[in-house]
């Protein structure tokens, strides 16, 4: 049994929206992005105001306004338009480059421009926009020694861009790294909260049919021999006495289980030592005798060769014939017939019996029960109903252990 198939359709919706690495911070605390896009500016104003007053005592003349302008606008479209931004950076970088003669400060608005491609696209689109920058950077490199000594710094700029690139990357690839391993964990927690919901499901079944194992063939045999006791009590008084020790013998047997039940349940832990032994084959000889105490007139016939069964199918072959002669004393006319044969692969196990006509019919959970047991041992269950013929059958296959040779 599974948990709520909304609910896990639900876990699974939240477990496909991974966290986008974007979104996951290398930093204790979080910058602001307008605070880094003002830095940005400022740094680029200062350069400029720098420049132009170093050079030309002051004045501006109106390629540096364009370029200030230019360089203001692709920082802040930098984030929304990586790419675009880029183009046109490159593209105004070697045209202003060529207009005025000498490098402009648009080259380290561009590196940080192609930082931000490196940052927030595939390693494949970065290392081609590095290229690409690269070489413009060339480019515009060669045209100006043409017109002079650009210097150190002009020469270096060539090398800007793989710098660029790789810090983008270097810092992505962290963030990814980051946020795979908190997709993991996050996976984890909920592959942990949906294994506890089916653990709980599980447990809360098998209780349910250990309760319905260990209590409906004794409130049964009560249900009957209270019926019993109640028509014979007139006519028979000594009958209805034994129908009565039946039924107070039944009831505490109830009481007892329910105790030993209860008592497993509120133990945190799984007892080392069980109150009582686990039925097995050997037991059903007294679980018939109990049923024929209680008026049920069982023909039992065992026939093959004995062969091993692990313990938990001679668990699911007791509960079996458990809850079959519970039903044929609840719904039969008072006989069944129990057959257990032994096959070199199989153990077949039959209960049969007539049915009343008059006998109200069960809600079933028995049967539910018998086929999980059946089935969780890897065996099949058949059940057959002749309403015609007012007979009923239930047959389990049990696989039995191969023998190994020493």
């Amino acid at each position: 049994m599974t948990p709520d198939p909304s609910e896990v359709g639900a876990t699974v919706d939240r477990m496909n929206d991974e966290p986008h690495p974007d979104r996951v911070r290398l930093s204790p605390w979080r910058v602001p992005s307008w605070l880094i896009d003002a830095a940005l500016i400022g740094i680029l104003v200062i350069g400029f105001l720098r420049r132009s007053f170093r050079e030309s005592g002051g004045g501006f003349d109106a390629a540096d306004w364009v370029i200030v302008a230019i360089g203001v606008a692709l920082l802040l479209s930098r984030r929304r338009f990586p790419l675009a931004s880029l183009a046109v950076a490159l593209a105004a970088t070697t045209v202003l480059s060529v207009i005025t003669d000498r490098p402009i400060l648009l080259m380290p608005v561009t590196i940080v421009l192609l930082f931000n491609v490196g940052l927030h696209r595939e390693r494949r689109v970065a290392i081609t926009a590095g290229a690409v920058t690269t070489v413009a950077f060339a480019v515009v490199v060669i045209a100006l020694l043409q017109h002079g000594d650009i210097g150190g710094a002009g020469l270096a700029a060539i090398a800007w861009p793989a710098f660029a690139i790789a810090a983008g990357a270097a810092i992505r690839t962290t963030r990814e790294n980051i946020a795979a391993e908190r997709e993991r964990a996050r996976r984890a927690e909920q592959s942990r909260q949906l294994e506890a919901r089916r653990l709980v499901v599980e447990e809360r079944l098998r209780i349910a049919r250990d309760v319905h194992d260990l209590v409906a063939h004794h409130i049964a045999v009560i249900n009957v021999q209270a019926g019993v006791a109640d028509h014979l009590l007139a006519s028979d008084p000594d009958a209805a006495s034994n129908a009565l020790d039946v039924v107070r013998g039944a009831a505490s047997t109830v009481v007892d289980e329910l105790g030993e039940l209860l008592a497993v349940l509120r133990t945190p832990d799984e007892a080392s030592d069980p109150t009582a032994p686990t039925p097995d084959l050997e037991s059903v000889a007294d679980l018939i005798s109990s049923f024929a105490a209680s008026g049920l007139a069982v023909e039992h016939e065992t026939s093959g060769t004995n062969r091993n069964l692990t313990q938990s199918a001679e668990l699911a072959a007791y509960r079996v014939v458990q809850e079959g002669l519970t039903n044929a004393h609840k719904y039969g006319d008072g006989h069944a017939r129990v057959s257990l044969a032994f096959e070199p692969a199989w153990l077949s196990v039959e209960i049969s019996n007539r049915i009343d006509s008059g006998a109200a019919s069960g809600n079933g959970f028995g049967l539910v029960g018998m086929r999980e047991r059946v089935e969780a041992v890897g065996g099949s269950l058949v059940v057959d109903a002749d309403p015609d013929n007012h007979t009923f059958s239930v047959t389990a296959m049990l696989p039995t252990q191969k023998s190994t040779s020493t």
